[in-house]
């Protein structure tokens, strides 16, 4: 694994993409921070600086992780990989821990910013250091899901361009749950469809039927239980599923200074998962 961090972090300076990457994202910074921290004399520099990398991580991510395992597809290196005495998750985790590095880059220079600030007015440090964690946690999520989107595809712009329109409808989730139906069948119907899914990925996997079964009808049975039990606890259930799963609603509680430890968990556990589907995935082409 660790010839391919190092490869892959090499990759990054050897071509433009890693300057590119960098020099965009601390000009934007910037220029946020000349508006905010020096226009307008604000030191709440969590807030208002850094609570504008949501919007600069629309172009910045896709364009680090675009690479990936897209680049390797294309040429047909990812063949020596497969060949290569390491397992599939060494190589998923290699390149993200490379690319996680060239991110971790960018925020040690814009760490520049407030200090300079500090010269001019008084800082708050411990807001500013959980919206840099919140910085962090946000941008290593949307770049697991860029990585997970590379490994579908073997051109660099789709990774890209994909990866920009989730990440658009991630941000736009929550400003349009109101649109979801309340009632709570729908929220039954909901589950009862992403428990298929599952139920199906599963089979895709183990080619097990009863694994599959049991993995589909169990959850059912116990959703459709609590819905006659107690109908009430399914209102506004979709709304809530995908507030629930809003990385930009916890982000927004780092920036503002709230440090939660659930929220610390939950963006673990989102990486994680990616991840985990993105090794699945290198993992069957593999073995074709």
């Amino acid at each position: 694994m660790k010839a391919i961090y190092l490869k892959e972090l090499k990759s990054y300076f050897q071509s433009m993409i890693g300057y590119i990457y960098l020099a965009f994202f601390t000009v934007a910074i910037g220029i946020y921070y000349i508006y905010y921290c020096v226009l307008n004399a604000t030191t709440n520099f969590s807030y208002y600086v850094l609570g504008s990398v949501s919007t600069i991580f629309l172009i910045t991510i896709p364009i680090l992780t675009m690479k990936l395992i897209s680049e390797e597809k294309r040429q047909k290196t990812d063949q020596l990989l497969f060949t290569a005495p390491v397992r599939t998750w060494e190589i998923i985790v290699g390149k993200y821990l490379a690319s996680l590095t060239v991110f971790v880059i960018s925020l040690l220079l814009i760490a520049l910013f407030p200090l300079m600030l500090s010269l001019f007015g008084k800082v708050n440090w411990p807001m500013t250091a959980s919206g840099f964690l919140g910085v962090f946690l946000f941008g290593a999520g949307l770049m697991a899901i860029g990585l997970l989107i590379s490994c579908v595809t073997e051109h660099q712009m789709v990774a890209a361009l994909l990866s920009f329109a989730i990440f658009i409808v991630m941000y736009l989730l929550p400003n349009i749950t109101d649109m979801f139906p309340s009632s709570g069948i729908f929220t039954v119907v909901f589950l009862v469809i992403l428990v298929l899914l599952l139920a199906w990925l599963f089979y895709s996997e183990t080619k097990d039927i009863r694994i599959a079964l049991i993995s589909g009808v169990v959850p059912i049975g116990i959703i459709v239980g609590m819905y006659v039990w107690k109908s009430e606890i399914f209102d506004n259930g979709i709304s809530n599923i995908v507030s629930w799963f809003s990385l930009l609603d916890r982000f927004n509680d780092f920036i503002s200074g709230v440090l939660n430890a659930s929220s610390v968990v939950y963006y673990v556990s989102f990486i994680v998962a990616s991840l985990f589907i993105g090794t699945q995935i290198l993992e069957r082409r593999r073995w074709k």
